[in-house]
């Protein structure tokens, strides 16, 4: 399978946007690239808000947006990280994340190094 760079492109930068978003001023967000294993893993990690722990099976979903989310943010279409989950799993990789209310998220994709190198 080849990598869509393009589409690869808009869903790191949507969980770019979101650190942006979601995080304080004074914050911390932080992007990795690593090669590991036959894969490829990128890291977005953030020190915002975080997801409410309650909430985290439906952050994928469509139209979905976190409560605490909706009090900060109020613009927003609850598409975004529905969108980069379909572009990753599209891309054979997965998507996780690991979040604590009031402390952070960090968003980690991984996809077949074979994939990525097609896509050079």
């Amino acid at each position: 399978m080849d990598i869509d760079a393009e589409k690869m492109e808009l869903a790191i930068t949507n969980l770019l946007d979101n650190a942006v978003k979601y995080t304080p001023n004074g914050g911390r967000i932080d992007f990795s690239i690593s090669q590991e294993q036959g894969l490829v893993r990128m890291v977005v990690q953030d020190s915002g808000i975080g997801i409410p722990k309650d909430q985290k099976n439906r952050l994928f979903s469509k139209f979905f947006r976190a409560d605490n989310a909706t009090a900060v943010q109020t613009s927003g279409t609850g598409l975004g990280l529905y969108m980069v989950k379909k572009i990753i799993d599209r891309h054979g990789g997965k998507i996780v994340v690991d979040s604590t209310e009031g402390k952070g998220t960090a968003f980690v994709i991984t996809i077949p190094e074979i994939s990525a190198k097609k896509g050079e």
